[in-house]
């Protein structure tokens, strides 16, 4: 089971009326899902594999280098722990496993023969008060 999505190279434009133009590029990356992972193979051809980073934070999986940026949004039940990043003649590859299951198990029922009494409340205590022969 391989479903395959190619996203190309994007450059952000302005909207009209917009003061200062700021340009981000989006890596170019390929996005393969198989039956345990997701790999995410991103394009960096010619850049130093020391300055891509790589971090995940409220969900997201963002990579970034001096070409671009790019920023996928991954399952908060994704045990981050196991992600792994290579990098090989210029493609890096991201694995992310897919959230594991939660195993089957039989849950033990309680029965009870009664009906548990009420929770009793407690009495506040009246102060102390002091008489004239302790004084």
């Amino acid at each position: 089971m391989s479903n395959t999505n190619t996203k190309n190279l994007v450059l952000s434009q302005p909207k009209t009326g917009q003061g200062e133009v700021i340009q981000v590029l989006t890596l170019p990356h390929t996005t393969i899902k198989t039956e345990t992972s997701t790999e995410v193979r991103v394009e960096v051809p010619g850049i130093d594999p020391s300055t891509i980073g790589v971090g995940f934070e409220n969900s997201l999986l963002h990579v970034h280098c001096d070409r671009g940026e790019l920023t996928l949004p991954i399952d908060p039940t994704v045990d981050v722990s196991k992600i792994k990043a290579d990098i090989l003649w210029g493609l890096l590859t991201l694995s992310i496993p897919l959230p594991e299951a939660p195993e089957a198990r039989t849950i033990r029922v309680s029965v009870h023969d009664s009906v548990p009494a009420p929770a009793k409340k407690p009495v506040a205590k009246a102060p102390a008060v002091a008489s004239k022969e302790e004084e």
